[in-house]
């Protein structure tokens, strides 16, 4: 994009969330987003500012008083530009695509209940062993207030508000809020980034504000404390003390347990949080974790309608037969397997293989899992596959999905033509670009500015828990985006907080279009990097 189609695009974006953009300014800002890669970009960026808004208000909200002005002026700036954008991004959304509405004959969604909200997600969880006997807490898992009690590891905290908290055990660490957190004892590293809203980390004896910060806090059994900063600043208010005191970037200072005692000058030590800093470093076998995978490397084009395609791993037997039923005019093509022409993904570090599922009409396919999702455990699951949109849409189903199902379930539709869309996940994008989640027919649905031809990939994550609200998650990237190493701050789609206790045996793919979609490289697994990692790019050598 040339600088002047930038500045375009800005004044189009500015001119729409002002509501005056007329109608021939209104079609070439369409033009732009459907003809340019890096204005569809540079909207991709306003859809995760837009889901970052939605999910942390309080980014809107003003800093203590106590805050830095150097910081309350960059929070601002950066609420105004996400403000700005979000109402853009609504109305280009609007003016594009159009919101979707009911559909005609379906049921109303069963209200949700009131449920405990969570807060904060487990992101990283290295040789963790938890205080409490049975007690699980999967990398990937939502976290609802309490206390985390970490006797030994490393685990990494993210919060909804968007700062990542470290612990090391021995440590106990109350999870307040989104934007809060107590150190009850032992050791954590604090880093924030400058989408972050502000933050509160109580000790014992102190309340910590970070100021576009990254520092580590030691709260030993005796009662004394350490602040360590790194970067940035931190405003420290004692316990009976009036006025905040503020710790500079390089600056270490220890206190005592009298909260009216001045704190003693430390030096900085670095190798002391080495082990909490290296905690987000991808792990070394990105594949540990994989359940499933489907390339769809077949030879024969009629191998799924004959039963007989056995490729992959992690699956108990071949693909089931289900059917292809063409939905145009003349169209008797019964055969929903390209085995000529695969899905490729730019720069990905293993190469694509064999063919793909592909098909203009109404298509699915079912596959048993050896390893079963289940919901009534604590676990997190990832589901990932590329898809592509071959043109336009044709009518409002224009769906390209993927399906989670239990065997009663599959087996009663396929004995009575009816089945429970209640017991299923269902994944995917249909209408106008619309991409949705559903887990026990409760979801969320958003519109993506997806481009017809191209391949994108989708990431899908099921939070599955005993005692508390299942939940799930979707981003979807773009061929030119890099892929996250670890799980984002920001999902394209959160589902709401859903009770359910089912079990996922099988795998449907399943396509229901007049225009031809493709589904390829399906994989199932139990952490991010199990699905991603395949997508990442290498980073770039100094």
């Amino acid at each position: 994009m040339s600088p002047e189609t930038h500045t375009e695009l800005l004044r189009l974006l500015s001119g729409m969330c002002d509501g005056r953009l007329a109608a021939t300014e209104r079609a070439r800002l369409e033009q732009l987003l459907v003809a340019d890669p890096e204005c569809r970009r540079v909207y991709l960026e306003y859809m995760d500012v837009h889901a970052r808004l939605l999910s942390r208000p309080e980014l809107g909200e003003v800093l203590p008083r106590h805050a830095a002005r150097p910081r309350n002026r960059r929070l601002s700036r950066y609420v105004l530009v996400g403000a700005g954008t979000l109402a853009a991004s609504l109305l280009v959304q609007f003016a594009i695509f159009g919101f979707p509405g009911p559909r005609a004959g379906r049921e109303p969604a069963p209200a949700v209940r009131r449920v405990p909200s969570y807060v904060a997600t487990l992101i990283h969880a290295s040789d963790c062993v938890w205080e409490e006997p049975g007690e699980s807490h999967p990398a990937g898992a939502r976290l609802l207030p309490g206390d985390l009690r970490l006797r030994s590891g490393v685990a990494r905290v993210r919060f909804d508000s968007g700062p990542v908290l470290t612990l090391e055990g021995p440590t106990v660490v109350r999870v307040d809020s989104a934007k809060g957190a107590t150190l009850v004892a032992g050791k954590v590293l604090f880093k924030d980034d400058e989408m972050s809203g502000a933050f509160e980390l109580k000790t014992p004896r102190a309340m910590l504000l970070d100021l576009g910060t990254e520092y580590a806090v030691v709260v030993d059994p005796g009662g004394g404390e350490e602040v360590h900063v790194f970067d940035g600043e931190v405003s420290r208010v004692a316990t009976g003390r009036g006025g905040p005191e503020t710790l500079p970037g390089g600056s270490a200072r220890r206190y005592g347990t009298d909260p009216s005692g001045p704190g003693e000058p430390r030096a900085l030590d670095l190798e002391r949080f080495q082990r909490m800093k290296a905690a987000a470093a991808i792990p070394g076998n990105p594949a540990a974790g994989l359940l499933a995978y489907e390339g769809f490397a077949y030879t024969d084009p009629e191998s799924l309608q004959a039963g007989s395609a056995n490729g992959g791993r992690g699956w108990n037997g071949p693909w089931r037969p289900g059917f292809a039923r063409p939905l145009n005019e003349g169209d008797q093509n019964l055969i929903s397997l390209n085995v000529r022409d695969g899905l490729a993904w730019p720069g990905a570090s293993v190469p694509p293989v064999g063919g793909c599922f592909d098909y203009a009409g109404f298509s699915k396919y079912f596959r048993r899992l050896a390893a079963p999702i289940r919901m009534d455990v604590d676990a997190v699951y990832y589901l990932s596959f590329l898809f592509r949109r071959h043109g336009p849409p044709a009518d409002s189903l224009n769906a390209v999905a993927i399906l989670l199902r239990p065997t009663d379930e599959l087996e009663e539709e396929i004995a009575t033509g009816k089945g429970d869309p209640a017991r299923r996940f269902n994944v995917g994008v249909d209408q106008v670009n619309t991409l949705f989640t559903y887990l026990a027919r409760q979801g969320a649905r958003t519109p993506l500015p997806l481009r017809s031809g191209e391949t994108y990939l989708m990431v899908a994550k099921i939070v599955a828990s005993r005692s508390h609200p299942d939940q799930t998650f979707v981003r979807v990237y773009a061929s030119d985006e890099p892929i996250d190493p670890e799980e984002p701050g920001a999902w394209s789609v959160a589902g709401p907080p859903v009770d359910s206790d089912l079990t996922f045996e099988w795998l449907q793919v399943h396509i229901n279009s007049k225009t031809r979609q493709s589904i390829d490289e399906v994989r199932v697994g139990t952490t991010w990097s199990s699905v991603t990692a395949p997508w990442a790019r290498k980073p770039a050598k100094p």
